[in-house]
């Protein structure tokens, strides 16, 4: 396997999307519009300080606006999934990538169900960062991305 020199990009898009799962699951129907900023993530080159840290994370965060489609707002839940399992086909788990909301300290690996991000009512900025798992050992170089699915729930 290659070191850090050897090189990985990260690439992620996030879009809002329609599907339901059993964590997020809509009580009542309804839309809501949402607005991903920036739309794509791309992550610094990793140094060597990033291999031994075990994680490079995304310089910015990403805010997901959230604006419900009915007269007054209405209760929501904020999901985020990834379709792929695997962040590129290089056997890289889509966990790799974590995420957490600006003022969280905890990190919470990506996963391909619907996970809870936030809950709400009316129009809302919710902000997230971003971190990808670094390996010596484990990582090949080459250039690995995935596709951030971002629902919101009328609840």
């Amino acid at each position: 396997m290659g070191g850090p020199a050897a090189g990985i990009l990260l690439t992620l898009l996030a879009l809002p999307a329609g599907a339901s799962a059993q964590a997020c699951v809509a009580s009542q129907p309804g839309s809501h519009r949402l607005v991903v900023r920036p739309a794509a993530i791309a992550f610094s080159q990793p140094g060597v300080a990033d291999f031994e840290a075990g994680w490079i994370e995304f310089s910015q965060n990403v805010r997901v606006r959230v604006r419900p489609n009915l007269p007054g707002g209405s209760n929501w839940t904020l999901c985020l999934r990834s379709d792929n399992p695997d962040l590129g086909g290089y056997g890289k788990a889509v966990g790799d990538l974590e995420w957490r909301l600006n003022n969280d300290p905890g990190w919470r690996p990506l996963d391909t169900v619907d996970q809870a991000v936030a809950t709400g009512r009316g129009n809302r900025n919710v902000r997230l960062r971003f971190r990808v798992l670094l390996s010596y050992a484990l990582d090949e170089p080459g250039a690995y991305g995935a596709l951030l699915a971002f629902t919101a729930y009328r609840q």
